[in-house]
């Protein structure tokens, strides 16, 4: 009995001492965008029921991100497609509305400089979602403009605007849908990016940022992959485990 307690209390001990890797944690991204049909998949999941899972842009409107990294205004108005682990879309999509000073910089969206308007994104908010916990398992989010959501029901269906005829990459949204909205001539050249849904004559720029909060890992897709600080610990836990075990049976 005591040489299995010398066996396994070293183990514990470590597992304890970084424990904190297989609670919630909260991951801040930011990146830029090139053309209007651009789309920025993450994944994320959720190893217990989890009723707080939250999602903040910062880039619209600027602020702070969960990082601690200051986010200026001035990035193009996003939104975000949620979909479950078998490719179900899970929220209605929306950016503001206007929340006056909560006493929360998570939770307050200030009006542009520019603009006036809110056009980041917080989940949840009235669009609330789910109503119960979060259930365990991978999620995938998709930020994107506000005008080319995804189509939905499921991840499969692609976005509105390449729906619509447009070829991805490509840009739309500076184009006039009616007389006059840029003025005449143009405010803005209509082959160009990232004009902004409240004031059509402003230019934006390719730059988001967004907070993944309480949740138990999360990673942007891209063509390499950077392991967590949790991953690497684990990883070091398991090797320490196999090494001790080893020198055990000899």
């Amino acid at each position: 009995m005591r040489d299995r307690i010398r066996l396994y209390l070293p183990l514990c001990l470590t597992a304890i001492l970084f424990g904190g890797c297989l609670r919630a944690s909260s991951f801040s991204f930011t990146g830029t965008f090139t053309w209007d049909t651009d789309v920025q998949f993450f994944t994320f999941t959720v190893t217990t029921p989890t009723p707080d899972v939250t999602f903040r842009t910062w880039s619209y409107s600027g602020g702070t991100n969960f990082a601690g990294a200051s986010i200026p205004s001035g990035g193009f108005e996003p939104t975000i497609s949620l979909f479950d682990s078998t490719g179900n879309e899970m929220n209605p999509k929306g950016s503001g509305p206007c929340t006056g000073d909560t006493g929360d910089p998570l939770t307050t969206l200030a009006p542009d400089p520019v603009t006036g308007a809110c056009g980041d994104v917080y989940y949840p908010t009235s669009y609330s979602f789910p109503t119960t916990p979060w259930s365990p398992g991978t999620y995938t989010l998709a930020l994107s403009l506000y005008s080319n959501p995804a189509a939905g029901p499921t991840l499969g269906d692609g976005f509105l605007i390449p729906l619509q005829g447009f070829p991805v990459p490509s840009n739309f949204s500076c184009m006039d849908s009616a007389p006059g909205v840029q003025g005449d001539p143009p405010t803005v050249p209509v082959d160009s990016p990232f004009c902004d849904e409240f004031d059509p004559g402003v230019e934006r720029t390719g730059n988001w940022a967004l907070d993944i909060l309480n949740v138990s890992s999360a990673q942007e897709l891209s063509s390499s992959f950077v392991p967590e600080p949790c991953s690497v610990t684990l990883a070091v836990l398991g090797g320490l485990g196999l090494l001790f075990l080893r020198r055990r049976r000899g």
